[in-house]
């Protein structure tokens, strides 16, 4: 049935509409419409020097930046700076913006806070942060976008973080630093990852993050195929580390092929499988505690690949009970926290274009197996899924639903 007002009453109608547009565009803030547009509506207008200087003057003034550029992808040679400015950039999944090699794509100073939504940040190239760099008081956010191809002669070739980095629904990807760091290096600042992919990162310490002080939080989130000379080929944890839910795959070093951990870590639900390393292949633990539970340690190969290598070395991990490991490494033995050693966990094949990780086969032990686990898996699926939670980054249930869990 039709409202009163809408049907019978036009003039009345106009009048509510007009002042419910009023007061919308009064209570909206000021950075609801563009402030700077680039482009103008052609792919053309886009890939120019001037669009490259109409993106860095509007990153420096600040404001809520879109992109005219047509229906086609572009890609915009990039230089910014953000010093004491609240940016958001839109990119709308059209949009990448590349250092060419040559230069830092994003240089987040003082105060800036800067928000990059939808977008390809390819190809820089600096010392510290190929792709952005966050200062000490500086926020940088990134949603739903790609860091990939960067370098760094030094660290984090994707970026650098030593203020507040937020990434959501994002993808690391084939950043190379010559120092530490490949995906992200942590300088005593506060990160937090979700639902994201870090794969093909590469370092000498920290393929995919390296983190000294300050707090890393990663969860909901798959760590594949880091590649390092040096530890931690997923990551290097010389800080406090929080891993939740997150998968650890065929990442490669030579001390701790998946995790690193000099500082306290925790790991929860975590899958570490088929990781290289000829010194803990899954986790090296040098001091400090690290602490797992619910937790599968399995596959692990030396740093060739070839031959078996122990799932964990150095001195035993702090257990907090119900873990399945494939051989007697990693924590004590026998248990008396219900750990499973000697235990193959018999997961499937990896899933790296739809889940970015193992589900568990029907007669896993890991079926129902948890306690005590998040509320949902590294899908964001609510656990548990049958009797019980299982243990691991994903539920087994979650299979049934791969058709709606695509984003």
């Amino acid at each position: 049935m039709e409202s009163p007002v809408t049907s019978h009453r036009p003039g009345l109608r106009a009048a509510a509409i007009f002042l419910a547009v009023t007061l919308l565009a009064l209570l909206l803030p000021a950075t609801a419409l563009a402030d700077a547009v680039i482009g103008t509506g052609t792919a053309a207008s886009c890939t120019s020097q001037q669009a490259a200087n109409d993106l860095s003057n509007a990153v420096a003034a600040g404001g809520t930046i879109t992109f005219n550029c047509g229906p086609a992808m572009v890609t915009i040679p990039a230089n910014t700076n953000a010093t004491d400015k609240t940016v958001v950039v839109n990119g709308g999944g059209t949009v990448t913006l590349s250092g060419e090699n040559l230069r830092q794509i994003f240089f987040v100073f003082g105060t800036g806070n800067v928000t990059l939504n939808d977008l390809v940040l390819v190809d820089g190239d600096a010392s510290q942060g190929g792709g952005i760099f966050v200062d000490t008081q500086a926020r940088v956010t990134l949603n739903r976008s790609f860091v990939t191809g960067n370098k760094a002669s030094s660290q984090g070739a994707g970026i650098y973080n030593k203020g507040t980095l937020t990434i959501n629904t994002t993808t690391l990807g084939s950043n190379i630093a010559t120092g530490s760091g490949g995906g992200i290096y942590n300088s005593g600042g506060t990160v937090t990852i979700d639902d994201s992919y870090l794969v093909s990162n590469q370092a000498q310490h920290g393929g995919a993050i390296y983190t000294t002080g300050g707090q890393v939080t990663l969860q909901r989130s798959a760590v594949r195929s880091g590649f390092i000379s040096g530890d931690g080929g997923g990551v290097y944890a010389a800080g406090p580390t929080t891993l939740t839910n997150v998968t650890f795959s065929n990442n490669r070093a030579a001390r701790g092929g998946g995790l690193f951990t000099t500082a306290n870590a925790t790991v929860l639900n975590a899958t570490f499988n088929e990781n290289r390393a000829d010194l803990g292949g899954a986790i090296y633990h040098q001091s400090g505690t690290t602490s797992v539970k619910n937790t599968i340690l399995a596959g692990s190969l030396d740093t060739a690949g070839g031959s078996p290598s122990l799932n964990c070395d150095g001195p035993t991990l702090t257990t907090q009970g119900r873990n399945i490991v494939s051989d007697n490494a990693c924590v004590p033995n026998p248990s008396s926290s219900g750990d499973l050693l000697g235990t193959d966990p018999k997961l499937g094949v990896w899933l790296g274009s739809i889940l970015h990780g193992y589900i568990p086969a029907a007669d896993s032990p890991a079926l129902d197996y948890a306690q005590n686990c998040p509320a949902t898996d590294q899908r964001g699926y609510p656990r548990p899924l049958g009797p019980g939670c299982d243990v691991g980054a994903i539920e087994r249930g979650a299979l049934l639903y791969l058709p709606v869990m695509r984003k």
